[in-house]
């Protein structure tokens, strides 16, 4: 994380990232760096991960916990992945991803003690990701399907 921040947990999202200082619109929140804070997955590698897991719940929680990154799922490894949900149309939603870069911006001032959110739905999900939340039972309905 890009600034002063605590792990807190929540009455309805579980853990959540809560600023210590204000943020001003624009900034860079999160980096996005592959191998030391992100963990990315191609089809093949993602349907090899699962078959590792023992059972359904891991298998759902490791699909839950990940976020689509144009063709590849990608598997937040620091602090970033208590990132909550908020729709974009609420003013809670305060962050957005950029897809080519990964790194998350504040979409407006944030005051201290504010909780981050962004809206998942604005993530590129891998085309093979659909078939996978299907067969594993676990389809958020935050997904946009075409």
């Amino acid at each position: 994380m890009n600034f002063i921040y605590e792990i807190r947990e929540t009455p309805h999202f579980g853990k959540g990232i809560f600023t210590l200082q204000e943020i001003n619109a624009g900034s860079c929140v999160w980096f996005y760096k592959l191998n030391e804070n992100v963990v990315e997955y191609d089809e093949q590698a993602t349907i090899n991960h699962l078959h590792g897991l023992t059972n359904l719940q891991d298998q759902q929680h490791f699909l839950d916990i990940t976020f689509g990154k144009n063709d590849m799922l990608c598997l937040i490894t620091d602090a970033g992945k208590y990132m909550n949900h908020a729709d974009k149309s609420s003013y809670n939603c305060n962050c957005k991803t950029d897809l080519n870069t990964g790194n998350c911006y504040s979409l407006r001032d944030i005051k201290i003690g504010e909780q981050l959110f962004e809206d998942y739905s604005t993530f590129s999900h891998p085309v093979f990701l659909y078939s996978l939340l299907k067969k594993y039972n676990c389809e958020p309905t935050y997904y946009n399907y075409l």
